[in-house]
């Protein structure tokens, strides 16, 4: 799936998320309050010592928890990611 046909890689974050993704009958696509506080509680800066491939794990299981279809998929991520930055990160 993904965008032109193009795979993650075995170990990318967006791939890992994918295992802990709801059934495709649970679609719930609308970003509901409580996963935009959580995205909140997990923000990324760009500060030295926050990683970046960590960051992006989190905001993969906590974005695919709303059950979207593959072709969804990109849009709900594209419109959730910049509620996960702050600050340098978001500028």
């Amino acid at each position: 799936g993904g965008a032109g046909g193009v795979r993650p890689c075995h170990n990318s974050p967006r791939r890992l998320a994918h295992l802990a993704k709801p059934q495709r009958g649970a679609r719930q696509t609308e970003m509901k309050a409580g996963l935009l506080q959580i995205l909140y509680a997990n923000p990324f800066s760009g500060l030295p010592h926050e990683d970046p491939y960590n960051h992006l794990v989190k905001f993969y299981e906590i974005a695919s928890s709303l059950g979207a279809t593959e072709t969804e998929e990109e849009t709900v991520f594209m419109r959730m990611f910049p509620h996960s930055l702050i600050g340098a990160a978001k500028d």
